[in-house]
Parts: structure tokens; C-alpha cells; sequence
């Protein structure tokens, strides 16, 4: 379940690394991706490169 999780706990540690590695949240808020309400846009994407990449 999502909620039994710590938000900055989604992505396996080697991913992880990728990710601040490229800036991929910075770079989210950057180009002015935003949400008003519920999860936040960089938990989002997280999420969701994790179910496309991980089994």
C-alpha cells in the first residue's frame, strides 16, 4: 500500500541515486509541474517509474 510507506522511501537505492543524480525533482519543479492537493508531483513520478522499470 502506498500509505504504509515513507514518501522519500519508493525507489530502490540504486535508482535513488539516479534520480538525484539527474536533478529529476528540481527539474519537475522547474518546468512548473504542479498539483493542488494529495500526493506531491515528485512522489508521483517516483511512483510511477517504479512500477514502469521495476517488476
Amino acid at each position: 500500500m502506498i500509505a504504509n510507506h515513507i514518501q522519500k522511501n519508493q525507489l530502490p537505492e540504486e535508482i535513488k541515486v539516479q534520480f538525484d543524480k539527474l536533478h529529476v525533482l528540481k527539474h519537475l519543479r522547474q518546468a512548473g509541474i504542479v498539483k493542488s492537493f494529495g500526493f506531491s508531483c515528485g512522489y508521483l513520478s517516483q511512483l510511477v517509474f517504479r512500477l514502469i522499470f521495476t517488476q
